[in-house]
């Protein structure tokens, strides 16, 4: 039996097909929530716990608090297995519309907070692990055309960081979308657009951003834009 009563609700979102982005949106609550939850020596909050109970009426409160009796509550148990069958869940991640990334530092991001999503993308099948999307800018990153919006997976952990793969960074100054390698003591960003002047010198030269001073990073996990006449196109990083 679980001990922690994240671990319960993580078996009855397995059983409802509900994701971490789907319970934020029907709770209402900060994005990462639900995931910090599940970190050693956490578990969900009184507050979490409330809304939980509120919104999913099915769900036994008692197997919830103390992992004793059903976790559905008699008289939904029938109800719910129809429900979970005709009504497969929905990719739900939130879009900070007025967040952007820029390819280089010659450019200005909005580096202002942000508390609540401008809207949410059902990213389908393509972007399973998004935790976000936002907009980005520049240039110097060829394969992301400006203005386009990218799904990003949040890296909680900065060991986890995989070299060669495309990030975006935040610092107090800047926020970046940059391939990385790792060095020592800092993230060296690197930019794919090889254009140099005419001295041969790179105009996006690669630079490098000490551990210390990152607040926040995510990987890139692909772009959505649209086209002339309005189609809509994917492209996954990790096809």
């Amino acid at each position: 039996m679980a001990d922690r009563k994240i671990d319960r609700f993580d078996k009855y979102m397995e059983y409802k097909g509900l994701n971490d982005n789907k319970v934020t949106l029907d709770l209402g609550i900060s994005v990462g929530t639900i995931g910090k939850s599940r970190k050693e020596g956490r578990d969900l909050s009184d507050k979490s716990i409330e809304l939980i109970l509120n919104k999913y009426q099915d769900l036994d409160k008692i197997w919830l608090l103390a992992g004793e009796g059903n976790m559905l509550r008699d008289n939904f148990s029938y109800s719910i297995k129809d429900e979970s069958k005709e009504m497969p869940p929905r990719k739900l991640i939130p879009f900070y519309d007025d967040v952007s990334s820029i390819g280089g530092t010659n450019m200005i991001a909005n580096m202002e907070s942000v508390s609540s999503a401008s809207d949410y993308i059902d990213t389908g099948d393509w972007f399973k692990d998004a935790t976000a999307a936002i907009r980005h800018y520049g240039e110097s990153m060829i394969e992301y055309p400006s203005g386009c919006i990218i799904a990003i997976k949040e890296v909680l952990d900065k060991r986890l960081i995989i070299p060669g793969r495309d990030y975006v960074i935040e610092t107090s100054e800047f926020r970046v979308t940059k391939k990385v390698q790792l060095m020592k003591d800092c993230i060296r960003a690197h930019s794919t657009n090889l254009e140099k002047y005419e001295d041969g010198t790179l105009i996006h030269q690669p630079f490098d951003i000490p551990f210390k001073l990152i607040e926040h990073i995510s990987l890139v996990l692909g772009y959505v834009v649209k086209k002339n006449g309005g189609t809509v196109v994917f492209s996954n990083k990790n096809n």
